[in-house]
This record gives C-alpha cells, structure tokens and sequence, in this order.
C-alpha cells in the first residue's frame, strides 16, 4: 500500500466512542419512555435515567398547568429535598425558555437567581441544571437537577453534561407530550388548545392573528346587525299563461298532422285531421232518411191522416237532430288552434292511421307571449311567502340572464316529491317583450323569491334552529 495513504485500522478513534454509547443511551431512553404504560410512569423513567446520567442525587420534573410548573415526579438519592426551591429554579427556566446551570456557562447567558440559591443550599461544590421541555413550542414540563459535589469537574465537562441533558430532553419531550395529550379529555384537549392560541395572541408573534381576530369579529358584528335580503326558492318551470288540450271529437283513426311540438300558429290554423268516411256515410244515411219521413209527413197530411201526420213529424225532427250531430262531428273533425300560441305538447306525425278514442289528448297549445312561472318551495320555507313578493328567475337554458317575477298567488295543497313535501306558488314574469321572445314553455330553471329582510346572520340561523326544535322536539315526544 502506497506510504501516503492512511494504514487502515481495526480500532476506531478513541472519540467515537462515547458517542456512540450516548447514541446508545438515547435510543435505549426513548425505547422505556414508549413501553411506559402512562404519562406519569414515563416521567419518572424520564426523571431517575437522566438523574443517573449526570450523576446527580436530587431530580425535580415539574408539569406545565396554565403557564405554572406544578410537582409532578422527584427523586432523591439521599438526604431531604426542598421541593419549593427546585420548582422556582425549573419556573426560572421555563420562563426564559433556556437551559440554565449553576456554576454559571458564560457562553450561556440568563438569569440563575433561583438556581443559584439551590446550589448553594446543598453546598459550595453543588452543581445544579435546570432545563425547559417543549414539544412543538409548546412548553410540556421543566427538569431541575442538583449534584451536592461536582468531584473536579471542568467547566468544559460541565458544559458536554449540560448540553448532552438538553439534547435528552429535547428527544424526550415529545413523548412526554403524547402521553399526556392521550390521557387528556377531549373537552381539556380544546381548552389547553384554546389556552395556547390565546397565549399565541398576546405574545410578540401574534399580530397578525391579533388582526384575523378583529376582521372576523368585524365581519360577524356586519352580519348579525345589518339587514339583507332574505330568499327562499326552489325548481321553477316556464308554463303558458293559458293552455288549451285538443280532444278527439269521436272515435276515429287520425288521418294527417300538420304541426309538431315547438311551432307556433295561428287562431284558426288547421293543426290535424281526422278520417271522415265513416262521418259522411252517417251524414249520408240521415240525409235520406230524413227526406223520407218528409215524404211521408207530406201523405199524411194530404190524407188527413193526424196520427200518421204526427209520427212522421217525429221522426223529421229525430232526423233533424242526428243529422245536425253528425256535421258537428265532420266539423269538429279538424282540429284548429284555438288562439294564436305555440304547440307544447302532441307529436302526432308517428301516429298517422292509429285509432283514437273519443275524449282522447292529442295536441296542446299554449300562449307564446303570456306566461306563467311554477315555483315549488319547500313546506319549511313556505310560511314566509305572500301573494306580490318580487323574485328572480334563472333558466337552464339562460344561465347568464336572471328575468324578475312576481308572486301571484300560493297553491294551498303540498305535493309530495323526491327531495320531501312542497307547494307550488304561481309567479308571473315581469320580463320585457325583447326578453320574453327567448322564453318558451317548458323551460326549468331556479326561482328565487324575497320574503323579507334580516341579519345575514339570522338568516342562516333561523332554518338550522327550525329544524333542531322539530328534531328535538320529535325525540322528546
């Protein structure tokens, strides 16, 4: 091997090695700190391991309970412990949020007042640390530790000690912290959550959620005072503000159709036929039979014969009457608009030589510049609707034009639908004829109609309490 080259070795530097047992220890600290069964079992794991680790024969771990350290585990090896002193000195750090020491660290600064009156009561060898558990900068509990002789210890030792325990708490403190969340309730969850958001508002760093706070406020205080307009609506159709339906006159076959749904007539226009022959044979056979009572209605009369003459007349007048029946049947036979309008209803032209009953639909008409809007509402919502409310309307087919309605009056009876019970209030459109040409028949959409004003506020309350009180009531009979 070339002699410039560093000779491999079977030892590693001597320096790697307490690092590696305090790898070691950390991993075997944080492996009890799990298979503790609870929060206060982990701290005393917690307090007596890092008590052994720096040697010390008094260890004080204190919890956090509303930004205050309260006795939570202690451990002493031998001699009394004066737990007053020890909670002030992890108070001391739990308020400046360091790791303190006494024999103080110049390249740590901090206030020790509290730490320093601890050591010195154990003696003037004592040497004491005091350090701030926190788990995502939320303080969880504070560590004080006290050794009456630190042995010769060097500053620099003193230092490795201090830093290698911050970095043992560090580990530990979250841990620490889940433990106690698990065991928490949920109601003191939220308050201890509610409790740090307040607290992150009067620090240094809650400006801005200081200013979130107030526009939320303000916004609610605009929402609960200042009236808007209250709406309720529903599915609305487009309906004719009249609709003629067009019977079969007589039982029949039809014969042509000369409109289909979506065209528009014309009074009067010729819409379908119906087959005739039968008609005509019928009109045909009274026809005759009426000028033969004539005939004999004519001999009676020339023979004086005034019982003959009567029955005759009868029969001249039952004739009369079936034929005059039988050419309204022949007139009634096409089918006519009745006003000028727009076929909504009647696809005819697949049915041309099919039989028809009489009194059977066949065609429906509706008026093409007058209409008349159906708004189903809900019955939760109903109470609140009157005859000449104003809405607005907002059809499939127009998504991006709203037309203005207003209530003409409220069908008193529910129907029962697929989303639950509702009534249909009848509005009419107040929309220019320039817009009305875009409107037909049939037309869905959504209505939206005010029926008063209140708090924004009031308004989204308002249905949710309904409904909690018929719910509540419901359960409580």
């Amino acid at each position: 091997m070339p002699a410039h080259l560093p000779q491999p070795t079977d030892h590693p530097p001597a320096a790697a090695a307490p690092r590696r047992e305090a790898a070691a220890f950390a991993v075997e600290l944080l492996a009890a700190l799990l298979e503790a069964g609870s929060a206060a079992a982990a701290a005393r794991v917690l307090l007596r391991e890092l008590a052994a680790r720096a040697g010390c024969e008094h260890a004080v771990l204190a919890r956090v309970e509303h930004g205050d350290c309260i006795a939570w585990q202690s451990w002493q090896a031998a001699g009394a412990l004066d737990e007053k002193r020890f909670l002030a000195a992890a108070d001391e750090a739990l308020d400046q949020g360091l790791a303190l020491a006494w024999p103080a660290q110049p390249a740590r600064p901090g206030i020790v007042l509290a730490l320093r009156t601890l050591a010195e009561s154990a003696g003037p060898a004592a040497w004491a640390v005091s350090l701030p558990l926190s788990a995502d900068g939320r303080p969880v509990a504070s560590l004080c530790l006290l050794r009456r002789d630190r042995g010769g210890q060097t500053p620099e030792q003193s230092a490795a000690a201090l830093a290698e325990l911050e970095h043992l708490c560090a580990l530990a403190a979250p841990l620490l912290a889940l433990q106690l969340e698990r065991e928490r309730g949920a109601l003191a969850r939220l308050r201890l959550q509610a409790r740090a958001w307040a607290q992150g508002l009067r620090g240094p760093q809650g400006g801005r959620r200081r200013g979130v706070l107030g526009l939320a406020a303000a916004v609610l205080l605009l929402a609960s005072l200042v009236p808007v307009d209250q709406r309720v609506g529903g599915q609305a159709r487009v309906e004719g503000a009249e609709q003629r339906v067009l019977a079969a006159p007589v039982d029949g076959f039809l014969k042509a159709a000369h409109v289909h749904p979506g065209e528009h007539v014309r009074a009067g226009q010729l819409l379908a036929d119906l087959a005739e022959q039968d008609l005509q044979l019928e009109r045909e056979k009274w026809s005759s039979q009426l000028a033969q009572h004539e005939n004999a209605y004519a001999a009676a009369m020339a023979r004086s014969d005034r019982g003959e003459a009567a029955v005759a007349l009868a029969k001249v007048s039952e004739a009369e009457a079936q034929l005059a029946l039988v050419r309204g049947q022949l007139q009634r036979a096409q089918l006519t608009a009745p006003f000028d309008g727009i076929v909504v209803d009647g696809d005819l032209g697949q049915r041309i030589g099919a039989p028809v009953r009489q009194g059977d639909a066949l065609l429906t008409v509706a008026t093409a510049t007058r209409f008349r809007v159906i708004v189903q509402i809900d019955e939760r919502d109903i109470a609140g609707v009157r005859a000449g409310q104003r809405g607005v309307l907002a059809l499939s087919a127009l998504p991006w034009d709203t037309l203005d309605i207003r209530v003409l009056r409220v069908t008193p009876l529910a129907k029962a639908e697929e989303s639950g019970n509702v009534f249909e209030v009848q509005a009419e459109l107040l929309a220019g004829a320039k817009r009305l040409a875009e409107v037909r028949p049939g037309l869905q959409g959504q209505a939206k109609l005010v029926v008063g004003r209140a708090p924004w506020l009031w308004g989204v309350l308002q249905p949710i309490a309904r409904r909690v009180r018929v719910a509540a009531w419901s359960w409580m009979g």
